[in-house]
C-alpha cells in the first residue's frame, strides 16, 4: 500500500482538552469542522521528526473525510472512540484506486499530537491485513477564538520579541519580530519575502502562529512547542486553491549576535555568521563588530560586508568612504567581484580617495575578467547538465 500521511493538526480545541470524561458525542462535537494532518506508514517513518503529514482529515461531528494532494480516493471517516487521551478512527475508501480498503487507527493524544498504530484491511488482497503506525497534529480554532473570530490570545503571549527561523533543513534565513499578538517576518533570499504574523497561542507546550505573506498569496500556519533552548514544530502551507497543500518542519531560536566568544577563539566562520544574523535583525553595530572580527582575519566575504556597511552608512554607523575603501580593496584584492566593481567606481568618482583613472581601470579589468570566467564556468556547467 502506498505510504499515506495523516495530517498534523496545529491546534487542539480547548473543549477537547477539558472534556476528557464526557461521552463520545460531546467529544465529537468539539471536533466540529476540525482538521487533522496525518502521516501513516508501514515502518517507523511517521514517528521521525521529519515525517511528512500530507493527508488531511476533516470532521463535522463524528463523521469526516480524508484526502491528500497525491491521493484522490474518496475516504469516509468516523470517530469510533474519544475517551480521555485515547482516540479510535475508522476509515473506509468508497471510490478511487483504493475502493474497498478499510483501516482502523488507534492512538493517544499528547497535547496537540497524536501517535499510534493503524491496521489496514482489503478483502481479496494477498498482502492484507497489514499493520503500521501513524502520527498526527490537531489543527482547529479553540473555543474562545470561535466565539471571537480574529481575536488572538494575546494575554498569554510568552514568545521572545525576536526569533531566528529555519524551515525544512534549509538555511536559517527567517527573521521574526513579534510585538504582543502581532509581528512581522522577513525571509532573506534572492527575492526576499515579507509576511504579517499573528500569534494565536504562545504557551510553551502549545504554540500557534499564522503567517500571511505580503509579497505573494502564500499563507502558512506554524504549530509547535518549546524544547530546551529552541522552538520546533510543523508548518502547513496554503496557496490559492490549495489550502493545506503541503507541510514541513520549522525550528526557531533567539538570535545570538555577541562576538566576544568568537573573537577570543578566532572563529572566523562563527563571527561572519553572527554578523549576518545581526544584520537580519537590524543590529547594525553588532553586525559591524562581528564582520570586523572575521575581516581582520582575512575573510574576503566579511571584508566586503564591512566595506559596504561603511560605504552605505546605517542608523548607528556613520557613512565613511575612507574606511569603506580600505576594506573593499582588501576584498577586491582577494578576487571578490562585487568589491572590485565598487572599488573601481570609488576611484572613478573619488570616494574616500582622490580620483584615479589608472586604479579605476585596474579594478574594472579585474572585474571584467572575473565576470568572463564566471560566465564561462556557468556555460560549461549548463552543457554538462544537458548531456
Amino acid at each position: 500500500m502506498p505510504r499515506r500521511s495523516l495530517a498534523k493538526l496545529l491546534a487542539v480545541p480547548v473543549i477537547l482538552l477539558l472534556a476528557i470524561a464526557l461521552p463520545v458525542q460531546l467529544h465529537a462535537q468539539a471536533l466540529s469542522f476540525s482538521r487533522i494532518l496525518v502521516c501513516e506508514s508501514r515502518d517507523d517513518t511517521c514517528n521521525r521528526p521529519d515525517a511528512q503529514h500530507d493527508i488531511v482529515w476533516t470532521f463535522n461531528g463524528t463523521e469526516g473525510t480524508a484526502g491528500s494532494p497525491g491521493n484522490s480516493a474518496g475516504s469516509r471517516l468516523r470517530i469510533e472512540k474519544l475517551d480521555g487521551n485515547s482516540i479510535v478512527v475508522g476509515r473506509t475508501d468508497i471510490s478511487g484506486p483504493t475502493a474497498g480498503l478499510t483501516a482502523l487507527y488507534a492512538g493517544t493524544l499528547h497535547g496537540v499530537q497524536i501517535s499510534g498504530s493503524v491496521r489496514w484491511s482489503w478483502l481479496g488482497r494477498a498482502d492484507y491485513p497489514a499493520n503500521g503506525v501513524f502520527s498526527a497534529l490537531l489543527q482547529d480554532q479553540p473555543a474562545a477564538e470561535r466565539q471571537n473570530p480574529g481575536v488572538p490570545d494575546s494575554p498569554r503571549n510568552s514568545l521572545p520579541s525576536e526569533l531566528l527561523v529555519c524551515e525544512d533543513n534549509k538555511p536559517c534565513n527567517g527573521a521574526w519580530t513579534i510585538h504582543g499578538s502581532e509581528g512581522e517576518g522577513t525571509w532573506f533570499a534572492k527575492n526576499p519575502v515579507k509576511a504579517r504574523l499573528t500569534v494565536i497561542r504562545s504557551g510553551p507546550d502549545d504554540i500557534l502562529i499564522r503567517r500571511a505573506d505580503t509579497t505573494d498569496a502564500v499563507s502558512a500556519t506554524y504549530a509547535g512547542s518549546l524544547h530546551g533552548d529552541h522552538y520546533s514544530g510543523t508548518i502547513i502551507w496554503s496557496t490559492p486553491g490549495h489550502p493545506g497543500g503541503s507541510t514541513g518542519r520549522w525550528t526557531a531560536t533567539v538570535p545570538e549576535t555577541d562576538c566576544a566568544a568568537a573573537h577570543a577563539n578566532a572563529d572566523i566562520a562563527e563571527a561572519r555568521h553572527l554578523g549576518q544574523i545581526a544584520l537580519m535583525f537590524h543590529r547594525e553595530r553588532d553586525s559591524l563588530d562581528c564582520y570586523t572580527v572575521a575581516a581582520a582575519s582575512g575573510d574576503a566575504t566579511a571584508q566586503m560586508a564591512v566595506g559596504l556597511l561603511y560605504y552605505q552608512g546605517r542608523a548607528t554607523i556613520p557613512q565613511d568612504y575612507t574606511q569603506a575603501l580600505i576594506w573593499l580593496r582588501k576584498a577586491a584584492d582577494q578576487g571578490n567581484y562585487a568589491a572590485q566593481r565598487t572599488v573601481a567606481e570609488m576611484y572613478t568618482v573619488g570616494q574616500g580617495t582622490n580620483r584615479d583613472p589608472a586604479y579605476a581601470a585596474i579594478y574594472t579589468r579585474r572585474a571584467d575578467e572575473q565576470k568572463h570566467d564566471m560566465e564561462r564556468r556557468q556555460d560549461l556547467n549548463e552543457r554538462a547538465a544537458d548531456r
